[in-house]
């Protein structure tokens, strides 16, 4: 009889631990997500073109857990793999970029900042993918309410043997994250402040060019372009001209290479059988001044990250005030003075070599192994 009641006993003490024990909070899951981004070989610039989808389940993802990733509950992995160039350093670099511009696409869109990545760069494939950067969402799942182990009733014993129960309880191993400290911000991948650029066509007909421009943000920059030449005399081949031209560009697209801008011009000329003299006549001169405003568009195209190629071409209206004249034996001979001169046509056209002086990318990343 004493063995019976023995036996009975711990039963019941079994299901009294396995009820407590249900009843005890389990610690917290982590969901894990993985969203791809892939780039063209040897290329460091992100195209919408085949991450449109990736693009917008990002976007998805931050829409819903942005509050917790600003309150540091929810962290952002971007890993960032390259071995399409030939050295380790290339493609470190070339990561470190692309990484960059992934992270621009979330601080400009969704007023991320910095401070809200784990960033890592890799000379190495991820999956056999060569050109790729991942970005990782370490999501904990709502821990479930905890039951009131004090509301718990004790079962009424039964007539007959009470049946074991179930043990419900799981064993649920959280995943880890390794925590790192951020990087320093970046901004915009080829976003530059400040540049130098110079005209090659108008350099090659003897009216050296040059010009700064200042990237207001990612969208909105100022430009202003300087033309000097002062060759020849008074009383022979002349080429004495000065322009200004200011402008204002809004960049277009996902990737800012195309842009549309309003410009203008303003300056005074004396120009007789020299370069430009002859373009326009063989044996009269021009002298006077010169007014435009119009459109402009353009396209750049890197050659790397310090060096571009702006293509540009400008239509609108320009006004000439002008006297003519010819030279002989040494002496100008003035045909027509204080003439006009209007019409609506090209105001400019250029093939520029653009500098980038101040690069908001050019503080240092840590590169892990």
């Amino acid at each position: 009889m004493s063995k019976i009641t023995n036996v009975l006993l711990t039963i019941l003490f079994t299901l009294s631990v396995a009820e407590i024990s249900s009843a005890r909070p389990t610690s917290p899951r982590e969901d894990t997500v993985l969203i791809t981004f892939r780039f063209q070989p040897r290329e460091d610039l992100f195209t919408l073109m085949g991450n449109e989808a990736a693009l917008n389940r990002l976007y998805a993802f931050l829409d819903k857990y942005r509050a917790k990733i600003t309150e540091d509950k929810i962290s952002i992995r971007v890993d960032s793999y390259c071995t399409s160039l030939p050295t380790a350093k290339e493609n470190l670099n070339t990561a470190f970029t692309r990484a960059n511009q992934v992270k621009s696409e979330m601080i400009l869109h969704k007023d991320l900042k910095e401070a809200n990545f784990i960033t890592a760069n890799y000379a190495t494939t991820y999956n056999g993918n060569r050109d790729i950067v991942v970005v990782t969402f370490h999501i904990p799942e709502e821990p479930k309410p905890l039951k009131n182990v004090s509301s718990i009733k004790p079962k009424q014993p039964e007539p007959q043997q009470p049946e074991p129960a179930k043990d419900t309880t799981r064993q649920i191993k959280p995943v880890v994250t390794t925590s790192k400290p951020p990087i320093e911000p970046a901004d915009t991948p080829g976003f530059h402040r400040f540049a130098i650029r110079t005209n090659v066509l108008y350099d090659a007909v003897l009216l050296p060019t040059l010009g700064v421009e200042w990237r207001i943000n990612r969208n909105i920059s100022m430009k202003l372009d300087g033309s000097i030449a002062w060759w020849g005399s008074q009383t022979g081949k002349v080429q004495k001209i000065w322009i200004l031209n200011p402008e204002i560009r809004w960049y277009l697209g996902y990737a800012k290479q195309l842009y549309t801008g309003i410009s203008g011009h303003y300056g005074k000329y004396n120009l007789y059988k020299y370069s430009l003299g002859r373009l326009i006549s063989n044996d009269t001169g021009y002298q006077g001044d010169l007014w435009s405003t119009g459109i402009t568009i353009g396209y750049q195209l890197p050659l790397s990250r310090s060096l571009s190629v702006d293509f540009n071409l400008g239509l609108g209206y320009t006004h000439f005030e002008y006297d003519s004249f010819t030279v002989t034996d040494h002496a100008r001979n003035f045909k027509f003075k204080k003439q006009n001169k209007n019409f609506w046509g090209p105001t400019q056209i250029g093939i520029n070599l653009i500098w980038k002086l101040s690069d908001n990318n050019n503080k240092s990343n840590k590169h892990e192994n």
